[in-house]
């Protein structure tokens, strides 16, 4: 619980105050794709307050945006980067993208100077998400607007089985673009002292940010001091660099003063990097005893106007990770295309391709089962991997770490008490609703990263009389509670209170190397670093003791509050080594190898839908999760909960709309559906723990397997009701009114 937050007292971007401060306003391109016919300043720039009008000519980045994608593509031609400007010149290629900007003495007049900027724009065809290969090219580098192409498989081994398959079932998903809604608008507050930068910008791990931010503006890295302010939500949106960070940077250093931008939200709606905006077919090949044989997947993902730095990543890497699902399938292909649309670039959200894959393979399960007059639950039984197949290498290349789906599964049934479903259909029929059922058996990616270690530093020494340790970082809590799990940690270890611990997340001169809080990867790094740092610093401790007292080192052992011969008796206190050690501070580096694991999951949702209005109500919802060795459950409870509910928002009710000239028609909480507290049932949770055998610690990620359950289970959920009338699944979000057209054969209400 962050009692800071709670009751008003979290210092956020806007709250940091500076002297001589300037504000920042953007003008934002209205146009979804158009040339700059003509930018006329001169009446912005007379506006009383306007200290300047900053256009693209001024402000630009020495470098351009990075991106990668890890997998070859199918032509062998690299990923198609275009180069994003800081500020349009010449062309634009999305609604929001940034034009120009005015700094001026109040937000007020910062706003009436963009509102004085002219534009002439001379459209250009727009190219809307759900048409690819268009003849409008957006960027000259991609005439047929397709980014890269990726094949993966055994393509011979796939159609062979499907040859051979005794029956073959096909499904398609279409997860659209979401918005991640932090509850805290992006801001920026930037200085320039003359030799180095000061940032104050909510983020999800500092190295990471500026690593970016060092890269485009051909800094090093002491040229930048990246300040972890309060983080009002991040869901992946607060992990890399925006064309507004870096703008402000250079306009700091051009001006020669601190500026501060603070975003609004329309402007987060038509800027910040959306999540989803997928579209995935397959097929499914059994045998003739229901086996599944291999699994055939075609994707489809909407980049944007320009490559986010993991965007075509989390398309092609995440879905790929776990394309068999929790199912021993032997052959396997994927094949995704990337291409490029005229809207905001696609980023991270919650998930990031895992839900997404998890929605295909398991209406695939359920649409084998269906075909088959299997029960959905046997059929799953029979193909998932058993407990001893651990670790198992998947057709594609991932490897399973460890887990137990027949435990999570059979418990996940008598929780829902699955014995007593036929009667509760029964009864929903007898009230003329239509009742459905879904299951969702998943495993998922977490970890990983582009770099080989993560990093922590452990201070130790003492404080008020007493022994007193901080942990250093380079994530970043956005609502994970990471001291819940580190704080504890430490303080067993060395016997002293929690209230003697202290962790610094993300601090400005840190030069520690590491990742940021993403991918559910946090407490498997982050906490196994800290471990391996607590080795380390008993290690330096004993040798003190030993140094100190004449005992060998060997002879020594380092427990909770004290230092011990090998034969049981105390040496000293942990309070006294240090009082005697000719250091009276020890600080060490916990440094953690960067793996993955693979957290896995059974949700069992089951809904009813009122056919006369659409309305659907979830009726139970049941989480099993396996998430290894668990450092606090509340907190591992929390996030897969929280994981639920957007999962449930992104089911029911959220979507981006965008017409076919690129405007947003919904950019705004009043025309953004979120999901509200009635659309929430009581979710119940339970865990197994698999330890993984990649850390010590035996962690596995937690942070985005509600999301990714929970749009499984009721997309199955959904169909199964749909089956009943029989009707053919819909896309989601499952609305009102798309529930009623499908009822009703496609009519309009």
């Amino acid at each position: 619980m962050n009692l800071r937050a709670l009751t008003g007292a979290g210092c956020y971007t806007a709250d940091v105050v500076l002297d001589g401060v300037l504000h920042v306003a953007f003008l934002r391109a209205d146009h979804a794709h158009a040339e700059i016919a003509s930018l006329d300043i001169a009446d912005a720039a007379t506006i009383p307050g306007v200290v300047a009008v900053l256009t693209g000519a001024e402000i630009y980045a020495p470098q351009s945006f990075r991106a990668v994608l890890m997998q070859p593509t199918a032509d062998g031609r690299p990923l198609i980067v275009p180069h994003r400007p800081v500020l349009a010149t010449g062309r634009v290629r999305h609604v929001g993208e940034l034009v120009a900007m005015v700094v001026a003495q109040t937000p007020s007049a910062a706003q009436d100077g963009v509102e004085a900027i002219s534009v002439d724009w001379a459209p250009l065809p727009v190219v809307t998400s759900g048409a690819p290969d268009s003849a409008a090219a957006i960027h000259s580098e991609a005439p047929d607007n397709c980014a890269a192409r990726v094949a993966l498989g055994n393509e011979a081994q796939v159609m062979s089985a499907f040859a051979a398959a005794a029956r073959i079932v096909e499904a398609q998903v279409d997860l659209p673009r979401v918005a991640p809604i932090p509850l805290e608008p992006r801001a920026v507050l930037a200085r320039w002292d003359g030799a180095a930068f000061d940032v104050w910008t909510a983020f999800q791990g500092g190295a990471d940010l500026r690593r970016e931010l060092c890269a485009l503006l051909d800094l090093p890295v002491e040229g930048l001091r990246l300040h972890a302010a309060e983080v009002g939500g991040a869901f992946g949106a607060r992990g890399a660099a925006y064309p507004e960070h870096v703008a402000l940077l250079l306009a700091s250093r051009l001006l020669d003063r601190p500026l501060r931008w603070q975003g609004t939200r329309s402007e987060m709606f038509l800027s910040e990097y959306p999540g989803r905006g997928m579209h995935m077919t397959g097929r499914l090949a059994l045998d003739d005893a229901g086996r599944f044989t291999a699994i055939d997947i075609c994707a489809s993902a909407d980049l944007g106007a320009y490559v986010h730095p993991v965007g075509a990543h989390i398309s092609v890497f995440n879905p790929l990770m776990s394309a068999t699902g929790a199912y021993a399938i032997p052959a396997a292909r994927m094949q995704v295309h990337l291409h490029f649309s005229n809207t905001v670039p696609l980023g991270p959200f919650r998930g990031a391709g895992r839900p997404d894959i998890a929605l295909l393979v398991e209406r695939l399960v359920d649409e084998a089962a269906r075909a088959t007059g299997e029960d959905a639950v046997s059929l799953r039984r029979r193909n998932m991997l058993l407990v001893n197949d651990f670790p198992y290498k998947t057709p594609l290349g991932a490897v399973y770490d460890s887990g137990n789906f027949g435990i999570m599964l059979d418990r996940a049934v008598r929780m829902a008490e699955l014995e007593d479903h036929p009667a509760r259909v029964a009864a929903a029929e007898a009230a003329g609703r239509i009742p459905g059922l879904g299951v969702a058996l998943f495993v998922e990616v977490a970890g990983g990263g582009a770099l080989p270690a993560d990093e922590v530093a452990l201070t130790l020494s003492m404080r008020d009389g007493a022994p007193h340790v901080t942990i250093q970082t380079v994530t970043k809590d956005t609502g994970q509670g990471h001291a819940a799990a580190f704080v504890p940690l430490v303080a067993s270890r060395l016997g002293v209170p929690e209230t003697s611990v202290a962790l610094i997340e993300s601090p400005p001169h840190s030069v520690l190397e590491g990742l940021g809080s993403f991918a559910s990867r946090t407490s498997a790094a982050i906490a196994e670093a800290v471990s391996l740092g607590l080795d380390s610093l008993c290690t330096d401790l004993v040798s003190a003791v030993a140094q100190e007292t004449g005992h060998p080192p060997e002879d020594l052992t380092c427990d909770p509050q004290s230092i011990r011969h090998r034969d049981g008796h105390v040496i000293c206190s942990l309070g006294e080594a240090l009082e005697n050690a000719a250091q009276r501070e020890f600080r060490v580096i916990g440094r953690a190898p960067v793996g993955r694991t693979f957290p896995s999951g059974c949700h069992i949702a089951e809904v009813e839908i009122d056919p006369e209005t659409g309305v659907l109500q979830i009726m139970r919802y049941i989480a099993v999760d396996d998430a290894g060795h668990v450092l606090s459950e509340p907190h591992l409870k929390g996030q897969i909960v929280g994981g639920i509910v957007q999962g449930i928002g992104n089911a029911l009710s959220e979507r981006l709309v965008t017409d076919s000239n690129g405007q947003m028609l919904n950019a705004s909480l009043m025309d953004y559906a979120l999901p509200r507290a009635s659309d929430i049932p009581q979710v119940i949770v339970a865990t197994i723990e698999c330890p993984s055998p990649t850390n010590t610690l035996g962690v596995k990620g937690a942070g985005e397997a509600g999301t990714t359950g929970a749009i499984a289970a009721l997309g199955n959920a959904v169909a199964d009701a749909l089956a009943r009338r029989g009707h053919a699944p819909v896309d989601m979000p499952f609305s009102p009114c798309r529930l009623w057209s499908a009822l009703n054969d496609g009519k309009s209400p």
